[in-house]
């Protein structure tokens, strides 16, 4: 009997031994391991997919893809700070991300609807029509444009000048002005009779004008093909230029959004408005020139009111940007008006020295002080009297201060002071030593006399 009861003990050593040994050698989890299954039991991960592609599906990793930016430094008031730009994720690359990834990210600038989180916002609405209200719709978005180049615009300064607000305070009003311009045979100046600034008010110049950027950036695709600047990965944009795309995206959404509220018996392409736009052909310049498309409506519009006065309109000029370039408009130009043929820099055009050499931004040279002083003596005036001065900060600085377009072929420009020095050793008009006093007066102001 004690034999038997031995035996039993020695097979429950045995089995106890064998059970010790496999409990040590059975692989276990560590604590933090088990309590991260635990809290990812919501996941639904392929076991299909290898561990990278799995992973792509975490929502905690689609988070981190829409991480913001190290914050700017915006004012208060502007759009960057009202419409919280700062907790946007970075531009570049979102739109590489399929579209459910960039709905779902939590600091998505977009709803699910695909619209502006940011414009249910009444501070950034405010924001957006402050910086926008006052800009020339010419000059929108020109900051973007390469340095070097300048428009007439930014020389001149003109009273009542084009501003996003003037075309949208009144465009019903407007547009009953245009057409009683078009029932009003004198108003319709043929394409061979002068400009007669004498018109100005009583033809509505300026309601034309209005009315014909109205086409363009309403009907036409002026809000979606103003001068923009986009970055890419290999750019490696600062925080505030990748920023500065999302905020002109808020800016060309406010003018879009400005343009659905409009009465939609504006659009001239209604059948409504047939005759005025019979009437308005019967305007066009047909110009078969290879530098020049044919013209549209309205850029018949903006020359008619450049003949009849206006003074924007009197100082646009025919660009031909190309095709795939970012300004275009109505099928071509964006300029493609010339109302620069009836307006005060008329006579450049039939100079050696053209605009274009004007406006673009080349290195100081003696030909080139001596023809912007020219232009410093002397305040552009109008044929019935309103003058249009030139904006002397913006001459001197355009002319006095780097970079230059051609730096490559002139590595080390001269200053406005060395050509002055030179200048001054020419035998020269005495009145233009009161202008070249005056200039070098503005360019030491502004430091960019040396």
């Amino acid at each position: 009997m004690k034999t038997h009861y031995r035996i039993i003990a020695c097979c429950c050593l045995v089995f106890l031994g064998l059970g010790i040994v496999l409990w040590l050698s059975f692989p276990r989890s560590a604590p933090n391991e088990l309590q991260t299954i635990t809290t990812n039991t919501n996941l639904s991960v392929n076991p299909a997919l290898p561990a990278p592609l799995a992973a792509v599906v975490d929502p905690q990793t689609t988070t981190l893809l829409g991480a913001p930016l190290p914050p700017v430094a915006y004012p208060p008031g502007s759009i960057g700070e009202a419409c919280e730009v700062n907790k946007f994720p970075p531009r570049v690359g979102y739109f590489d991300l399929d579209r459910e990834t960039e709905l779902s990210l939590e600091n998505s600038p977009f709803d699910r609807d695909g619209k502006w989180k940011a414009l249910k916002n009444e501070k950034c609405l405010l924001a957006l029509e402050r910086h926008l209200n006052p800009i020339n719709p010419y000059l929108w978005g020109t900051e973007h444009e390469p340095q070097g180049k300048l428009s007439a615009f930014a020389f001149v300064n003109v009273d009542n000048p084009v501003t996003f607000e003037r075309l949208f305070t009144d465009p019903v009003g407007d547009f009953a002005l245009v057409q009683e311009v078009f029932s009003r045979p004198e108003c319709q100046l043929g394409t061979n009779a002068d400009p007669n600034w004498e018109l100005h008010e009583s033809c509505h110049a300026d309601a034309l004008l209005n009315y014909a950027l109205l086409l363009r950036f309403c009907y036409g695709d002026g809000s979606h093909n103003r001068p923009r600047k986009y970055y890419e990965k290999e750019d490696n944009p600062t925080p505030e230029q990748d920023r500065s795309v999302w905020i002109q995206g808020l800016e060309a959404f406010w003018v879009r959004q400005k343009c659905k509220s409009l009465d939609p018996n504006l659009k001239l392409q209604l059948p409504l408005h047939t005759v005025l736009q019979q009437q308005i052909h019967a305007l066009q310049v047909k110009d078969e020139s290879k530098s020049r498309r044919q013209q549209t409506l309205i850029g018949a519009l903006i020359d008619l009111a450049a003949r009849l006065g206006d003074p924007t309109a009197a100082l646009t000029q025919p660009i031909d940007h190309g095709p795939g370039d970012l300004i275009g408009i109505d099928s071509g130009n964006w300029y493609d008006e010339a109302g620069y043929k009836y307006g005060p820099f008329a006579e450049w055009f039939t100079r050696d020295f053209r605009p274009d050499d004007l406006f673009t931004k080349h290195p100081p040279s003696l030909e080139r002080l001596y023809v912007f002083l020219e232009l410093f003596a002397e305040n552009l005036s109008a044929a019935d009297g309103h003058e249009m001065k030139l904006n002397h900060d913006v001459l001197v600085q355009h002319l006095c201060s780097p970079p230059y377009v051609d730096e490559d072929t002139v590595p080390e420009p001269p200053s406005c002071r060395e050509i002055i020095i030179e200048l001054r050793q020419k035998p020269i008009d005495p009145a233009m030593l009161e202008w070249i006093a005056t200039f070098e007066d503005v360019a030491m102001r502004l430091d960019v006399y040396e």
